[in-house]
């Protein structure tokens, strides 16, 4: 990826010389991209054992309580750990490291793209302008990346051997064994529910610019009163903050999707996949465990996509900022 374009040179009034920082549209795209992208991978990277103890405890495995004998977080990472030491916290992390970057860079392009797009209908930061652009950007990344998702799930999953279910020898394994069994569609499982999810991110950024916006009023009223000029900018803190109550907010409010997607994605036991569509999923999820069952594994959910999602935010806005001291130039 190319850098910046070389800083030019402008006169001032007074006639001495400035900095004008240039850079090309196309290096901004991919700054932008490239920026969300590693944001993505670090903060996934730090909480991928939160991500093994979720997929777990929303696993129809743990949920019978056949496999580990406990549907506690604690207790399921004791056994993880007695099974298969540290590194057993770390399963599914290569294709994280894999699909983060286009999947999380895909978001936020498509976001920022369509917000801009939508400018031309409704208000950048208006309700209707998150909704569509946080949508958008959910249906692209999900589209995207569900095969490399679909294969984390596999790995992740502590398979009962019991049931027939088959412990995969590595990534290349679990690759060939699922495209043989259950053909290319099998890859796709659970996107469904997946798409369901966009709600979650577009609630998510509906939360985001409107408390944003606020605040940006907030601060402007005051600076007024102070003499100061308006801005469109506020402190890390408080980027971080508000994309933290954000996320909660919209997490929780969806959240039994996710525990549809884990199930879709299943290994079948004895033979038999016992889900076979999102709604099916929740309504015999809520019928065999009800609330618990839905809920299953919120709480480490939480804690994991949380502060995964207010640091991805933070590095967008100030990536963002950073871009906005340049001049685009052809």
């Amino acid at each position: 990826m190319a850098g910046p374009s070389k800083d030019t040179w402008k006169k001032t009034r007074g006639g001495a010389a400035a900095v004008m920082k240039t850079m090309t549209a196309r290096q901004m795209e991919a700054f932008n991209l490239f920026s969300g992208g590693l944001a993505g991978t670090v903060a996934s990277t730090i909480t991928n054992p939160l991500e093994v103890i979720k997929t777990q405890l929303q696993s129809s495995n743990v949920a019978d309580g056949g496999l580990f004998g406990t549907r506690s977080p604690v207790g399921l990472a004791k056994k993880i750990m007695e099974k298969d030491g540290f590194a057993g916290f770390f399963r599914g992390l290569p294709p994280t490291l894999v699909g983060i970057i286009p999947s999380r860079s895909a978001y936020f392009y498509s976001y920022q793209r369509c917000k801009v797009a939508m400018g031309r209908y409704a208000e950048e930061g208006s309700v209707p302008n998150a909704l569509v652009s946080g949508l958008v950007a959910g249906i692209v990344g999900n589209t995207l990346t569900n095969p490399i998702w679909m294969v984390r799930t596999r790995m992740q999953i502590m398979a009962d051997q019991s049931a027939g279910q088959v412990v995969y020898a590595g990534y290349r394994d679990a690759i060939s064994t699922i495209f043989r069994e259950e053909g290319i569609g099998g890859f796709y499982k659970g996107i469904t529910a997946s798409y369901w999810g966009c709600t979650e991110g577009a609630m998510q950024f509906i939360l985001y610019e409107q408390f944003k916006s606020r605040l940006i009023k907030q601060k402007n009223k005051q600076r007024a009163a102070e003499g100061l000029p308006p801005t469109d900018q506020l402190s890390k803190a408080t980027y971080f903050v508000s994309a933290a109550a954000a996320k909660m907010a919209a997490a929780i409010v969806t959240y039994p999707h996710e525990v549809a997607r884990t199930r879709l994605r299943e290994q079948s036991r004895g033979g038999m996949f016992k889900y076979s569509g999102m709604w099916q999923t929740l309504g015999l999820i809520a019928k065999e465990e009800g609330r618990q069952g839905l809920y299953a594994g919120m709480g480490v959910h939480l804690m994991k996509v949380v502060p995964n999602s207010a640091l991805m935010f933070l590095t967008y806005e100030v990536v963002r900022g950073w871009l906005g001291e340049f001049t685009i130039v052809e």
